[in-house]
């Protein structure tokens, strides 16, 4: 059995990388920091995992960049692994996610793992300028690109969502990114 830190909800964003580092002292195996694209001040979709639909946290509570987050935790820590919880990744474009995953990887000598969800929040998507309802298999190609990208070879890509010539993404990982999905 693993134990693992969630290190959503922590408004003292200053003190990520302290409380990774007392994690490991005392034994987690990883710890977990979520991620939010921006969160707007009128929503009406109803949270999906309460009975009542609302939200259980403030909606003022920060989202640090959580590859940013994570790369700081793994400055401080030698041994725990380090989880998105979760990663809105359909919210961005597959080069900007690639790149944050890949540096975050390098910079924990592979001790990171991307967990993703397609998301819940319409207005999130609405900002975005991103269909909601295409937001799964959005976020299925995206998984699809990225991995194509963290090979660190030439690959091009034609599919319903992105689209682009022979690119390659340096530096890349030096061992493959596990990607966890949750919802």
């Amino acid at each position: 059995m693993e134990f693992w830190l969630n290190l959503g909800f922590v408004r003292e964003v200053e003190q990520l990388p302290a409380l990774a580092e007392a994690a490991e002292a005392c034994g987690f195996d990883g710890v977990a920091v979520p991620h939010r694209f921006i969160m707007p001040t009128q929503i009406e979709t109803k949270y999906p995992y309460t009975p009542d639909g609302s939200m259980f946290w403030p909606k003022d509570i920060p989202f640090p960049e959580p590859w940013v987050t994570i790369g700081a935790m793994a400055a401080r820590t030698k041994r725990i692994r380090l989880v998105s919880n979760i990663y809105l990744m359909g919210l961005q474009d597959p080069f900007t996610a690639a790149r944050l995953v890949a540096t975050a990887s390098l910079l924990s000598s592979g001790r990171v793992v991307c967990g993703v969800s397609s998301g819940w929040l319409e207005e999130e998507f609405d900002i975005a300028g991103i269909d909601f309802n295409s937001r799964g298999r959005r976020l299925d190609e995206m998984i699809e690109v990225v991995r194509k990208l963290w090979s660190g070879e030439p690959v091009s890509h034609e599919g319903t969502f992105f689209n682009f010539p022979e690119v390659i993404l340096s530096p890349a990982p030096t061992e493959p990114v596990p990607i966890w999905s949750g919802g």
